[in-house]
């Protein structure tokens, strides 16, 4: 069995089939320089000489977050690859279907369902969703098991199975064991973003460093509870022949606007996972064998065992480790603009009726529903009303509404503006307007600062995948357009961070 990391958390997986020839597998193909979603970069950037690349059998895309299912480089793949590769895709994507058949012509599309087998030809092909219980914007990610009957891997992609929960340890274990009985290979996608964004959004240098030292703890704290086995019996770190492999999400800023930000970026790291990870292992006396596998390097599994780290063949890589400068200590802070994504002017009375529309259709029965808080201690703790406010216009000339729930009115309604009210959460019109469109997602304002508000919980549900699944359809249609006119990623996202060019 083979990996290739082809950066963030895209990976080529070669395992043989029953009667021996390979299987390759491409899976979560962001390749592409710049993100549409997080409105970023990549790091590192890659180039690909598909010629020069062993055939690609399979494609798998875990879920709908544009830095795993990526139009611009399906587009460019699919002109590019030879053959016909067969696109896997998880039950929760099968309503986009008909837009991967429209801009994906001759790709053969595979639906897999949950805890099912699927035959791929001498591989056997499983999915299914994370048992996390609380909601997040990945609910619609499944974590791919691929075997061959001696030989498994697992991909757990952002899914992140809570291996730290002895019961889950137990289940994963006896599935892989199962699978893999020969060898297997447990891949993780560990997020490097939040801590990059919790650098980025540091308003000074001791906030900063207080931020990425919280980060660290946190990530040593899960490293070790997912590694010690706790009285488990098939946790698959015990098993003889299992080796941990973890790939990381390289999302940065542009290439062309990081300059000196490039010290506040990636405060923690691949290997520093993996080192306190093989800790745990020495501590605990685990036959696991842990390690960090960067963009541009591949290793081959033998017998259960990890081989000499090497390059990945017809790739080129033009950013590396080295280049990753973190400093704690730089003075640096962001001063992102209080401003609209698209500072123009719109039409207001239809942008309100949507919002309310929003508000009331979606945002009220998800705050209901979450119960984190219960909406009745929600409303209570801000004196029986929660207040959403949306700037209508431009950063030279707006206007405000509220919109308000109350115990008297269990509805979003507009209410008077009170200048001296709290507000709970504040919006830009033309923001929540781009959300609706499909130009926008949970991740779009990395590069700006939200107008006010305590928190923004109506912004994160409408990246709820079940709830606004219409939202992201629109989403991935407008970039398939968009890739279709020879029209480029970046000439999405650099507008946007026109202010921060000349950095």
């Amino acid at each position: 069995m083979k990996i290739e990391a082809l950066g963030h958390s895209a990976f080529i997986a070669t395992i043989d089939r029953e009667h021996g020839t390979p299987f390759r597998l491409l899976a979560d193909p962001w390749l592409d320089d710049h993100v549409i979603g997080d409105v970023g970069g990549r790091f590192p950037r890659i180039r690909a000489d598909w010629s020069n690349m062993a055939p690609i059998d399979g494609i798998w895309i875990s879920h709908s977050h544009t830095d795993h299912l990526c139009p611009y480089s399906l587009l460019q793949l699919h002109r590019q690859l030879e053959g016909n590769p067969r696109l896997l895709i998880p039950t929760s994507l099968r309503y986009l279907k008909s837009i991967l058949t429209e801009f994906l012509p001759d790709w053969p599309i595979t639906v897999l369902e949950q805890d099912s087998a699927m035959d791929l030809g001498g591989i056997r092909a499983r999915a299914f969703f994370n048992v996390r219980e609380d909601a997040t914007n990945e609910d619609d990610c499944m974590i791919l098991l691929l075997d061959n009957g001696q030989d498994a891997l697992l991909s757990e992609a952002d899914a992140v199975l809570p291996m730290e929960d002895p019961a889950v340890r137990e289940m994963v274990g006896e599935l892989l064991i199962e699978a893999g009985p020969r060898q297997r290979v447990f891949l993780t996608t560990r997020n490097e973003l939040e801590a990059t964004m919790a650098s980025v959004d540091a308003p000074d240098q001791e906030s900063r460093q207080q931020v990425v030292a919280h980060q660290r703890g946190v990530s040593a704290q899960l490293a070790q509870e997912e590694i010690m086995p706790n009285g488990s019996t098939s946790c698959p770190w015990q098993a003889q022949g299992t080796v941990r492999i973890i790939i990381g999400q390289g999302i940065s800023l542009p290439h062309e606007v990081v300059g000196c930000w490039n010290r506040v970026l990636f405060p923690v790291r691949l290997e520093d996972r993996a080192r306190i990870e093989r800790e745990a292992v020495t501590r605990e006396n685990l036959p696991l064998q842990v390690m960090a596998l960067h963009g541009g390097e591949s290793v081959s599994v033998d017998s259960g065992v990890a081989g000499p780290v090497t390059p990945v063949p017809g790739l080129e890589v033009l950013d590396q480790e080295s280049q990753r400068h973190f400093d704690p200590e730089t003075e640096i802070v962001a001063d992102f603009p209080v401003a609209p994504l698209r500072d123009e002017q719109r039409d207001a009375t239809t942008q309100h009726q949507q919002i309310l529309h929003f508000l009331q259709q979606r945002y009220l029965p998800y705050l209901i529903g979450q119960r984190k808080p219960p909406i009745e201690h929600r409303l209570s703790e801000y004196g029986g009303q929660y207040r959403v406010r949306i700037r209508y216009g431009t950063t030279d000339s707006w206007s405000p509404r509220d919109y308000l729930i109350r115990f008297s009115a269990l509805r979003f309604e507009e209410q008077p503006v009170d200048g001296d009210a709290d507000v709970q959460e504040e919006y830009w019109a033309n923001d929540l307007d781009d959300y609706f469109q499909g130009t926008a997602d949970d991740f779009s304002t990395f590069c700006r600062s939200f107008p006010g508000g305590s928190s923004h919980e109506f912004w994160d549900c409408l990246g709820m995948p079940f709830l606004n699944d219409d939202l992201v359809a629109k989403k991935i249609k407008l970039h398939f357009e968009r890739a279709r006119r020879g029209e480029s990623a970046a000439t999405f996202v650099l507008p946007l961070w026109d202010f921060a060019r000349q950095v």
